[in-house]
């Protein structure tokens, strides 16, 4: 029994709380990315709210130019610093022909231009940013699956106490409905545990003396006292976090297609603009040289398409957190499914009810919706949300008791009923016959749970459950087969559980048994081949490899925090016949993409030739750039409408 008058749990419990998210994201709201992002932003409103005509031609106003200017030299000034980091880093990416353009068009008197250009690209390195600060919360999410305060047996009293202060070979009880803290061995009690966030089991596990268990685990039903073996860092889910850092660390980077262009475009523009001042003598040529090669085009043509797909994905369901997903989505070669919660509902269903006697299936269904109205197990539960979809309404035992890591025993119409596993029906002195034992053992081993029900000391009936098979598993393999693309099963439950779901579903490569780290590194595996991976998961522990993986898609309303916050993409509709629609749409967006940039080119060639007989002047071609820019938007937002032909 718990002595209440040690300590108060409420109060010990206020002062275990986590701190404000505003202090988790101070990171991201001091970086001077953010600071010259937003100063820059509020600036060039306040030139367009002054002087909105500014931004269409070459004269402003007074108090219009000065603050164009100096929304301007803002963000360039960072966008300026950031080039030189990179040409130091020998890293030639798109911030140093935007540099040169910038420099070229406040040269000019062009402030508007240059203010717009610079604030264009900060604002889309802003909102990666913001995303990258977001996923890093995962691993705070990871604290969530944790209590902020625990029960701890020490010299024969029971205290409250913060997680903090529990140490290895303290005492901890853990009750129903609470998540156990740390790893341990359990030393008295009995309990069901569902390690699904750790192990993936699709099925709670009855935990007993000598049996381990695992910190962020959840103890449906039952208590029991746990020797602590390990805290913090030290247990499974603490590995767990380890794991997500260090995949989050040595993630391989993408490579943007503009960064990629960038490569080739910035010299080309620096030589082309000296070749001209060095021809003509005319310097005013060579700047607009410059000008025309202001990459606003170039610049657009990415983000555009890669935000209406982002926009196409979000109608459907979707949440694409950033741009570089949707390249790296389009890459893939091979899809990982989970497969508890992902490809399976994540609980079980009853499959079949043999009679053993003379009761009907009906008559045993309902006998046994009866006894297990109030049980908190999932198996009890499964059957009486059964009984209700066949017009079933089962009413209240006469009595009803809990065995934890056995069963239950309850009364119904006078006749004492006893439902639990043939070694808890032969422990309450019912006899079972060697032939049910049998059947029971192989339906077990197919990855089926099996529970038996005694009536009258008889046993009467066997009950088959499995996980349920999501409806459109078996159509979305097909489709991404179809798109091209290997289906891999990798998952913490068991053999015989796996093979019957890969079965169904015609997936042929699996992996099943896996622990968090072991997922990890069959991703590495096929990455190592050459192979762009994407991961499908729902888990704390589908975390590391959500993270590792080219491209982690969390199921959204059964996902955990950290699934959802560590991956790239989340289904937040829960349904998987979304996948086949975002390689689609992340391919179109490619090529979309690619499209931009040809007609982008042309128009850069058209400029250049103007501009070589000195017909564009440095207002001209700006305005050459302003007007190529629409075409573009108009082709990037085609990909909104983009959908599954009927």
């Amino acid at each position: 029994m718990l002595d209440n008058n040690i300590n108060d749990p409420a109060s010990r419990a206020a002062t275990c709380k986590s701190r404000h998210w505003l202090h988790r994201y101070r990171s991201f709201f001091v970086d001077p990315g953010t600071i010259f992002t937003l100063a820059s932003g509020i600036l060039l409103i306040l030139a367009v709210i002054t002087d909105p005509g500014g931004l269409y031609h070459g004269e402003v106003h007074e108090s219009g130019s000065i603050l164009y200017l100096a929304a301007a030299l803002v963000g360039s000034s960072y966008i300026w610093w950031s080039a030189l980091q990179g040409i130091r880093e020998k890293d030639f990416t798109a911030d140093i022909p935007v540099s040169i353009a910038t420099m070229a068009a406040i040269a000019i008197g062009e402030y508007a231009a240059a203010a717009v250009v610079a604030v264009l690209l900060l604002v889309g390195g802003l909102l990666e940013e913001f995303v990258a600060a977001r996923a890093n919360q995962s691993l705070e999410s990871l604290s969530r699956l944790l209590p902020d305060s625990v029960t701890v047996r020490r010299e024969g009293r029971d205290l409250i106490v913060c997680l903090e202060e529990i140490q290895t070979g303290d005492t901890l009880l853990v009750r129903s409905g609470e998540r156990i803290a740390v790893d341990g061995e359990v030393i008295s009690g009995l309990a069901s545990v569902s390690q699904a966030a750790i192990t993936g089991e699709s099925l709670a596990v009855e935990k007993k003396t000598g049996d381990k268990v695992f910190a962020g685990t959840l103890l449906e039903v039952g208590a029991i006292e746990v020797l602590v073996t390990g805290t913090g860092s030290e247990t499974t889910l603490g590995q767990i976090r380890t794991l997500i850092e260090e995949a989050q660390a040595h993630k391989p980077p993408i490579e943007r297609l503009l960064n990629r262009y960038a490569k080739i475009y910035m010299p080309t523009a620096l030589i082309a603009g000296g070749l001209l001042w060095w021809w003509s003598g005319d310097v005013m040529r060579a700047i607009t040289m410059l000008i025309v090669f202001c990459p606003c085009v170039i610049v657009l043509a990415t983000p555009t398409a890669l935000v209406a797909a982002i926009g196409n994905a979000a109608l459907r369901g979707s949440l694409v957190k950033k741009g570089a997903t949707i390249e790296a989505l389009s890459n893939v070669d091979t899809v990982i499914f989970d497969k508890t919660g992902t490809l399976t509902a994540g609980k079980p269903k009853l499959l079949s009810i043999v009679p053993l006697g003379e009761s009907s299936q009906e008559e045993l269904l309902e006998k046994a919706a009866r006894g297990e109205k109030f049980s908190e197990h999932p198996l009890g539960r499964a059957m009486v949300d059964e009984a209700k979809s066949r017009g079933l309404d089962p009413l209240d035992p006469q009595s009803f008791e809990a065995l934890p890591g056995l069963g239950v025993r309850a009364r119904v119409e006078g006749e004492e009923i006893f439902l639990g596993g043939a070694s808890s029906l032969e422990r309450e002195g019912i006899s079972v016959d060697q032939d049910v034992k049998e059947r029971t053992r192989s339906l077990e081993a197919a990855g089926c749970s099996v529970i038996l029900m005694a009536a009258g000391g008889r046993t009467e009936g066997l009950f088959v459950f499995e996980d349920e098979l999501r409806q459109e598993a078996d159509d979305v393999v097909q489709k991404l087969e179809k798109l091209g693309l290997d289906v891999v099963i990798v998952t913490g439950d068991n053999q015989a559980a796996t093979e019957r779901v890969a079965s169904r579903i015609g997936v042929r490569e699996l992996f099943f048994e896996k622990m968090p780290q072991e997922k990890v590194q069959i991703v590495k595996e096929l990455q190592s081949r050459g192979r762009k991976v994407a991961f499908v998961g729902e888990g704390v522990n589908d975390g590391p490899a959500l993270a590792q993986a080219d491209v982690g898609i969390a199921m959204g309303i059964a996902g955990t925090d950290v699934a959802m916050e560590t991956a790239d993409i989340g289904l937040l509709s829960d349904d998987l016949s979304k996948m086949p629609h975002l390689i689609k749409v992340s391919r179109k967006a490619i090529k979309t993409i690619k499209h931009n940039l040809v007609f982008s080119l042309g128009v850069l060639a058209v400029a250049v030739a103007l501009t070589v007989p000195g017909i564009l002047t440095p207002v001209s071609g700006a305005l050459l750039h302003e007007l190529s820019s629409i075409p573009v938007i108009m082709n990037s937002m085609r990909i909104i409408a983009y959908g599954p032909k009927a």
